[in-house]
């Protein structure tokens, strides 16, 4: 497990110390609810609110983030799983095409090797038709 590290960060206008695994990490967070809290401020009436209405403004909008971040997240591991299993029947369609390539190859060598053959027989054959012709 990995050693917590301190950090100072500033949410609206409180400063806090907190502990986590990387001081940028939790100024990255404190940035991002520093960003919200700037957002809802500009919402009519903001400035009318009771302290526990703001807070759960902030939440909601934070919560919003989330729920939309992981159903995208969710998506896309689902989307991987399909394209994961397409690359799979990929390679299974590759590996017989490779498969029957190597036959058809070995079967074009022992034609060629026939044929070969087979022109040798039909020259011995006219030669010997020739000298009993001649």
């Amino acid at each position: 497990m990995s050693e917590s590290k301190d950090c100072k960060i500033t949410i609206g206008s409180k400063t806090l110390l907190v502990s986590g695994e990387s001081a940028e990490h939790l100024t990255n967070v404190a940035d991002y609810v520093n960003g919200k809290l700037e957002e809802i401020k500009n919402s009519p009436g903001y400035s009318r609110m009771s302290m526990d209405t703001k807070e759960i403004l902030l939440e909601l909008n934070i919560g919003d983030d989330y729920v939309s971040t992981k159903s995208k997240y969710d998506d896309l591991l689902i989307e991987l799983a399909e394209k994961n299993k397409e690359l799979y029947e990929v390679k299974k369609e590759l590996a017989l095409v490779k498969s029957n390539y190597e036959m058809a190859k070995n079967q074009v060598v022992e034609l060629q090797s026939k044929a070969a053959d087979t022109a040798a027989k039909i020259i011995k054959l006219e030669t010997e038709l020739k000298k009993k012709s001649n």
